[in-house]
């Protein structure tokens, strides 16, 4: 009798972990997917911030693209 007491309580103990990790796998998913949110909203920030920067500066388009790639004077005027 003490076996069927011990694989009974091993049961509920089975059956308890994985309501656990079911629910953690939940949360995981929640807070993950709201991580993302996040992200998305700093990144539409950023891109924003830029826009802004870009539209009250003087340089022309090339100017800001060419510097946002990295390219020096030196470069811009061997592509011409």
């Amino acid at each position: 009798m003490a076996r069927n007491m011990n694989k009974e309580t091993l049961e509920q103990k089975i059956a308890k972990t994985e309501r656990a990790i079911s629910r953690n796998r939940e949360q995981n998913d929640r807070l993950t997917a709201e991580l993302e949110d996040l992200h998305k909203k700093k990144k539409a920030i950023l891109n924003e911030e830029i826009l802004k920067a870009i539209a009250g500066s003087e340089k022309s388009y090339e100017e800001i693209l060419s510097f946002i790639q990295g390219k020096t004077d030196t470069d811009s005027r061997e592509e011409e």
